[in-house]
């Protein structure tokens, strides 16, 4: 189980999945793209589809046989001109869709009021799409790397380590730091390995670096980052090592050398002097021990 730190945000449910953890990896923050971001457009879109429909479900019959007021079909027309606005793809297939509803209904090819809600659907979908996004891309600072994650069927999963980061650097234009949020650049030493989510042309212009987009409060992550950086770089005092001078070893007293048959001799010898008590077990051994360095 990984063990978090105190500078950890803490999660009812997890963020970044922990199977990208090495054993024994720290988690010390971990987060997602900013929700404004990525679900504003879509709940604008489905707003705007469901405000459309609403209208067109309840005056059906008089815009099919165009007894509709002029108010009413400006109405319509404007909500369907701001749909590209919210969301451009999904906006137009929207747009597409609530025109297609009313041309099939005037000019008598399938009149159905329920296919008015036909927008709704493609609103719909455009949010659930983009929150599964948002919700499968996930960025972590750890004690030993940072790790970055997009998508959802296809996976472009990175991890840099601090030793390759150069700089951490925040862009953050007028109106994001309003809503407080921003981009990270992470500088790496590397021409490859740069990660960014959507812009493969933004990728292939910082191959050496990872990019987080629309990160919320970016300046604190930043400031996360930064300290996981110095403490894997520069050891604190506690964990440093002193050295302590080496004293000179005791010169070694140089002498003659024996022969293997000299230092047998003499070995005999000193048995001898043991042997009728004339030295002490100990000094046999030191002369013993003499002779035998000298060999």
């Amino acid at each position: 189980m990984t063990n978090v730190s105190s500078h950890t945000q803490v999660h009812r449910v997890p963020i970044f999945p922990r199977n990208r953890l090495t054993a024994g990896e720290v988690l010390l923050w971990e987060g997602r793209p900013s929700s404004i971001v990525y679900l504003f457009q879509p709940l604008a879109l489905l707003f705007l589809t469901v405000v459309f429909s609403t209208i067109l479900l309840i005056s059906y019959p008089s815009v099919t046989a165009l007894t509709a007021d002029v108010s009413l079909w400006a109405i319509l027309i404007v909500l369907l001109l701001v749909m590209p606005a919210s969301t451009l793809k999904m906006g137009l297939l929207a747009l597409m869709a609530g025109g297609a509803v009313i041309l099939l209904g005037v000019v008598g090819v399938l009149i159905n009021p329920a296919l008015s809600l036909t927008p709704i659907l493609i609103g719909l979908i455009a949010f659930l799409y983009d929150y599964i996004v948002w919700s499968h891309t996930a960025f972590a600072i750890t004690d030993r790397r940072i790790l970055t994650q997009y998508g959802v069927l296809n996976i472009r999963f990175g991890d840099t380590r601090y030793d390759r980061i150069s700089n951490v650097t925040v862009h953050q234009t007028l109106f994001e730091r309003i809503l407080r949020y921003g981009d990270l650049t992470f500088s790496t030493s590397g021409e490859t390995g740069g990660i960014d989510s959507d812009s493969p042309t933004l990728r292939a212009d910082h191959r050496g670096a990872v990019i987080w987009e629309n990160i919320p409060r970016p300046f604190e992550v930043r400031k996360k980052a930064e300290e996981a950086i110095l403490r894997q770089t520069q050891p604190t005092p506690a964990h440093r090592t002193i050295s302590t001078p080496t004293p000179p070893s005791a010169p070694v007293e140089s002498g003659p050398t024996f022969s293997a048959t000299e230092a047998e001799e003499r070995l005999v010898k000193l048995k001898e002097l043991r042997d009728k008590g004339l030295i002490s077990q100990e000094e046999y051994e030191a002369k013993r021990q003499e002779i035998i360095s000298k060999l």
